[in-house]
Order: structure tokens, then sequence, then C-alpha cells
């Protein structure tokens, strides 16, 4: 309804920095001003109804939001934005991210919380916010996952104890720009001469992609004491022309019933952390899924085939500086023997388990399962500051 309500005005949407700057005569000069009456008449209006202490938001990007959050700012309403996730780890995320916030720069905001000091540090170094208006404090997601490991005293966590042993890949696009890209993103153009290697696309990506699809079925055939899952996203089935259809026709080629195989499931809806603890090995990749599993204890098996490490496109993948804290498979040969080795033998060495634990903190800040009521805590100071700015000026 928020974008309904926005094409009442227009059907475009202008850049931050032209919506902010636009000067008097301006087709969008005017569309501004307009928009600003109506929000104002229509905040005047709510108000009458609805007490509103604070506003909160994920992101800055999306033009819908932004009367909304301008013009509670006029009214002296705080703003907080709890930013959406994004680990930033690799060099060309950051980059491209404190980029991006420098671009919006002005937006009406009272404290920024990210998931990690590193995305942190790229609120500050932009000029975004300030240090004193910004915090790193892990996501809220994890404190599920953090209060069982916690409960289960660091150790190979599972919920259910009797469940037949399961292998879980969670799925990921061979499109993305980990593979490379047609073009960099407009926040990267600046750094055009530093990440020009991202407009190369990796020549293996759909041999990569088919090769481990395949392989999984294989080890399903082979192993039919072991249930075998592949973790979707929803998107994944609504875009049909991209991974999902390629992974179609490889299912389709390898002449196999799905039906017929028991023990190979594709799942969309679950809960991924009770995936996670009720699976005995984890096949990921670039998805934050893999420092999730890792710091629950579970074997995680990276598919790094073709050589992919010897590729430039390399350079951006999150754990490639900590590959000794997982399983690598150079080939789709290797990654069966390592899944049936590892469901024989799913121990992990305690100091292979404090890297994974400095690595989870590092991308999520919080290894104690307390960012909610970190995030609630920040909320409060917001609100009690900015009452008392109010009554300092009745």
């Amino acid at each position: 309804w928020e974008r309904k309500l926005s094409t009442a005005f227009t059907d475009k949407t202008p850049s931050f920095k032209e919506y902010m700057n636009a000067e008097a005569g301006d087709e969008l000069c005017e569309l501004k001003g307009k928009i600003d009456l109506f929000f104002s008449g229509l905040l005047s209006s709510l108000s009458m109804f609805v007490k509103i202490d604070c506003i909160i938001s994920p992101t800055y990007v999306y033009f819908e939001d932004w009367p909304w959050v301008m013009n509670f700012a006029k009214r002296g309403i705080p703003h907080v934005l709890l930013f959406r996730e994004g680990i930033a780890t690799y060099d060309r995320s950051y980059d491209g991210l404190a980029e991006r916030n420098r671009n919006y720069k002005g937006f009406p905001v009272m404290h920024v919380v990210t998931i990690n000091k590193r995305c942190k540090e790229s609120f500050v170094e932009s000029g975004f916010a300030e240090d004193s208006h910004t915090s790193a404090y892990g996501a809220l997601r994890m404190d599920y996952l953090q209060k069982l490991i916690t409960a289960g005293n660091g150790g190979s966590i599972s919920k259910f104890k009797n469940r037949r042993k399961r292998v879980t890949l969670f799925f990921f696009d061979y499109r993305m720009s980990l593979f490379g890209k047609e073009k960099l993103a407009e926040e990267e153009e600046k750094f055009r001469s530093k990440y020009s290697y991202t407009e190369v696309i990796w020549p293996h990506r759909v041999d990569l992609f088919r090769d481990l699809h395949v392989s999984i079925i294989r080890l399903a055939m082979k192993l039919p004491d072991v249930d075998f899952v592949i973790k979707f996203k929803p998107e994944a089935i609504v875009k049909r022309d991209g991974s999902w259809a390629e992974y179609l026709r490889i299912v389709n080629e390898a002449g196999i019933d799905l039906n017929k195989l028991r023990n190979y499931t594709a799942e969309f809806n679950v809960n991924t952390h009770d995936l996670i603890l009720n699976s005995d090995v984890v096949i990921a990749l670039q998805s934050s899924t893999a420092v999730e599993s890792s710091v629950a204890g579970k074997p995680v098996i990276l598919p790094l085939f073709y050589n992919y490490k010897e590729s430039k496109n390399f350079n951006d993948f999150h754990w490639r500086n900590n590959l000794d804290l997982y399983d690598v498979a150079e080939s789709a040969d290797e990654l069966e023997v390592l899944v049936k080795k590892r469901l024989k033998n799913p121990e992990i060495d305690e100091r292979i388990m404090r890297g994974r634990r400095k690595l989870f903190s590092d991308c999520f800040s919080d290894i104690d399962g307390v960012a909610l009521s970190k995030y609630s805590g920040i909320i409060e100071n917001v609100v009690n500051s900015a009452r008392l700015k109010k009554d300092s000026l009745k």
C-alpha cells in the first residue's frame, strides 16, 4: 500500500540526491511539494488518532519510505534505522556499502543499528551517521540459535535425537555476483580499477551448479537411509527463468523421478535454524547459513569445484580467509567422499570451534543471543531522548 500511495503522485523513482536537492522550477521540485503537502496533512490527521513516539525502517533506499520518514522528522518524531542484514565481509561489499551510505547522507535518522562492526564502520566512515549514533548489535534472528547452542554447551546441537541422519544443501543462484556479473553496480563504479574483475563471469559457474546437484541426487540414491534436503528460498520459485529453471533442467536430464526418491526433498518455508539443528552435514556457499551451521557445531562443506579458488572472483567469497574452519570439496567426487566421511565422523575439533565462534562474532557481533534486548534498549533510549528534547522546548 505504500507503493500504491506513492504511485498516486508519480510512477518514477528519483534518486535520493535528486529528490532532496530539487530546485524551484524543476518538475521534481513541484512533485516534492505536492507530496510534502499531502503528508503534512495526513500525519496531522493521523496524530489525532495515534500517538507515535518513534519510527523504524530497515533501509534508506526505498523511495516509498522517504515522504513518511522526512515528514515524521519535521514533526520531531525520531527515526531508528535497523539496517537490514549485510555482513560486508569482503572489500567490494564494504566499499559499495560505504559509497551508497555516502550518497544518502542527509537522510533523517537518530540512530543506526547494524549487525556487525564492519557494517557500522561503513556508516561512520561515509559520514552518514556519527559513531555515537551507531551501534553493532547483531542479528535479531540469531537469538534463537544462540540460546539453543548455549543450552547445549557449545557442541553439535540437535533438537531431535532419534531422527534419521540428514544432509542439507542451502541452494544458491549460480548467477550471483560471487561468480561475476555483467556490470558493476552504480556505487561500485568509483572503484572500477580495483574491482574490474567482477565484470568477467567465471566460465564454470553452471558446471559447478550442475555437478553439485547431480552429486546430491547420486548420494541420495546410494544412501537410502539418509535424508537429503535442498533448502530453497521462496523467490527461487518466483524467478523461474533463473537458477530454479536450470535446476529443473538438470534433474530432467538426469532422468530421475524425484517423486520415487523418498529420501530427497526440496523445502521452502521451514525454519532455517530448525533445519540446521536437525542436520548432520551442511553444504553451503556464500550464504550466512555456512557460519550459522558452523557455530552450531555441524560439519560444513564448501563446494569450490573447478579450481574456483584460483579465479579472481574468489576475492568476493565471504569465507576465503577462513577455509580452515570448513571442509572444502574441489570436485563432485570429493564432495561425495566428504559427505560419507562426515556422516560417520561429525565431530569438530575444539580449536576449529573457537575459530568458528570468532568468525560468527565478526559477522554478527553477538555470541550471547541477546540482540533483542540491545535493540529494545536503543529504541527506548531514542524515544526518551526525543521526549526530553520536546519537554525542554515547551
